[in-house]
């Protein structure tokens, strides 16, 4: 395998926003529709069940989620809500 000796001129691009799962599991209804539709696959029905006796969704690999929403908006329960962390203003108000 050939080794390249340039090296870029711009690092490498950082994800600027961090995006955290929420789901209501005692709402969801395990209807399974946000993991077909995840396409980072970052979500899974659940092995225990809620008070409805329903199994729920729950998150596998959070820090994997893209933000794209598509759970979101598809949730005919609304138990899944996506937060959104711009990570710039949180390193700015660190300083």
């Amino acid at each position: 395998m050939l080794e390249s000796k340039r090296t870029p001129i711009l690092p490498a691009p950082r994800p600027q926003k961090k995006y955290e799962v929420i789901i209501d599991s005692e709402q969801c209804d395990g209807c399974k529709i946000c993991v077909e539709f995840c396409p980072k696959e970052i979500l899974k029905e659940s092995e225990e069940t809620n008070s409805r006796m329903l199994h729920y969704i729950e998150i596998v690999n959070p820090e994997e989620c893209l933000g794209c929403k598509q759970c979101e908006r598809l949730c005919p329960t609304t138990s899944i809500f996506i937060n959104e962390t711009d990570l710039q203003e949180v390193a700015s108000n660190e300083s």
